[in-house]
């Protein structure tokens, strides 16, 4: 994850901030759209109605429609919102079938979730947290791109420097708080989520010092460092969700550097043929996480390329190759249901519809996990094939807009929301209606869709609080202390 993925406060630029300092206006939230409460909106009859109607709308802190002012980017956010429902579905269906293996793997993998295509709206977490890293190393540069192609590349250097200050901070901020939060839960018997083998210490004291060791181990870039630049995964003890963001950190480093190294490159051809060789170097030694990264810089310039030539495709100017870019859509979201091969049976056991995709899968390169080699250039296929074709529109949507800004808490909260009370709530129905766990039968599937839309509610409406007292005030935080550094420094000089 960055699965990098990668929050409209972000966009909101606070005052004394010049715009050229602002790299991550977009990333991680709706900075390519704003939810703007004009006079003229707030008049409208439907707001009334809603300000009735709605304690739960303002808990879910969604904005009414028509309230909502797009951008040529706000696309990109709905993107990452998908991307981070596809994350949630994938865990919160967890408890209620087993959907990981391929369809017919073996005698009990007879789920019709798990046919191929079908199961990409269930099981694409994989190629979810790729079009997460894609998504960052995009919006990471577009601006300093679109300097280079327009001679300001004066600017790209203190935007760079701006951004590399604030990105610890906007990164590790928020899941430190859940975490700590999951520490004080273990006091009340509660296990973090996904870790099996955790042992809770013998006092509240005991156990932060241990969660001080477990978050210097998460943050500090010394330990990070070497397995986040290969993309192996780093489980923290306290929530084993949270091993995409040591890799989404090192992964913004790497297209910042990119940026810092390629500013002076004059022409934009050989600065596009560089970061593509980059990306595909990067998979050849099985950092599937840098090629995602470079990848989404490489399609940030493509896009730029199409605006300065006046070809970016549009529903009233249909492409030639708009044919091209639909059969790319489509294989690339059919391989992202691609099962995973971290077992060692998937390898041999049977994958009726994907054979083809595991005999091109290269067994021999450096990856923890073969899958992610089709993950990844499933989820840039995906995020690139978007951006030429009319359904970018349909991410532009006050639904999707919605999931972009609450994306980063939904994926860092809903892990633990579904150990805190998702998991006793489904105990609570299954009790109730006397079915058998795992039955797969017509009332057990209606008592899960049950379970899953009042589920799905809580934990949306927490994340879009979650949002508002904790992923905005970090990145609030992190530029309030940059500008106390830069007047520091000035007041030495």
């Amino acid at each position: 994850m960055s699965p990098t993925s990668p929050r409209p406060s972000i966009a909101e630029k606070l005052p004394g901030i010049n715009e050229s300092h602002d790299l991550e206006a977009q990333i991680q939230g709706n900075g390519g759209s704003k939810f703007i409460s004009s006079p003229d909106i707030s008049s409208r009859p439907f707001i009334d109605k809603q300000e009735k109607s709605s304690i739960l709308q303002k808990f879910l802190s969604y904005t009414p429609p028509g309230s909502l002012e797009l951008k040529s980017t706000s696309w990109l956010d709905g993107v990452r919102g998908v991307a981070a429902l596809g994350v949630y579905i994938f865990h919160a269906m967890g408890p209620w079938a087993s959907l990981v293996s391929a369809w017919h793997a073996d005698s009990n993998q007879n789920n019709i979730f798990q046919l191929p295509l079908i199961r990409t709206i269930f099981v694409s977490g994989g190629a979810a947290v790729a079009v997460f890293f894609a998504l960052s190393g995009y919006v990471l540069t577009h601006k300093s791109l679109k300097w280079m192609r327009s001679g300001q590349r004066n600017n790209i250097y203190p935007a760079v420097a701006s951004s590399m200050f604030r990105r610890g901070f906007r990164l590790y901020i928020p899941p430190m708080v859940l975490t700590f939060c999951e520490m004080i839960a273990t006091r009340f018997g509660v296990s973090p989520p996904l870790n099996f083998t955790f042992v809770a210490e013998a006092t509240l004291l005991a156990q932060f010092i241990d969660w001080l060791s477990d978050m210097n181990q998460f943050i500090n870039p010394f330990h990070t460092f070497q397995r986040s630049m290969q993309g192996i995964l780093i489980h923290p003890k306290y929530d084993a969700v949270l091993w995409t963001i040591p890799i989404e950190f090192w992964g913004s480093f790497v297209v910042y550097t990119l940026l810092l190294l390629l500013a002076r490159v004059p022409s934009n051809r050989l600065r596009m043929f560089l970061v593509a060789v980059y990306a595909c170097f990067s998979l050849r030694l099985g950092s599937w996480n840098l090629f995602c990264f470079s990848s989404g810089m490489l399609i940030a310039d493509f896009n730029l390329s199409q605006e300065e030539s006046n070809t970016v495709p549009s529903p009233d100017k249909p492409s030639r190759f708009r044919l091209i870019w639909t059969t790319v859509f489509a294989v690339a979201f059919y391989a992202a249901g691609f099962p995973t091969l971290v077992y060692e049976e998937a390898k041999r056991n049977p994958m009726p519809g994907f054979e083809l995709l595991r005999a091109i899968t290269p067994t021999s390169w450096n990856l923890e996990d073969q899958s992610r080699f089709i993950w990844s250039l499933s989820g840039v296929a995906l995020l690139v094939s978007i951006s030429q074709l009319p359904i970018k529109s349909l991410f532009e949507t006050d639904f999707c807009q919605y999931l972009g800004k609450i994306s980063f808490s939904l994926y860092l909260i809903h892990e633990f929301a579904l150990i805190l009370f998702g998991l006793r709530f489904q105990e609570f129905l299954i009790a109730i209606t006397g079915i058998a766990p795992k039955s797969g039968t017509l009332v057990y599937w209606i008592v899960c869709a049950v379970w899953f839309w009042v589920f799905t509610v809580i934990v949306w409406a927490l994340a879009a609080q979650a949002e508002k007292w904790v992923d905005a005030p970090s990145v609030r935080f992190a530029r309030g202390l940059e500008r106390r550094c830069l007047k520091l420094y000035k007041s030495l000089r």
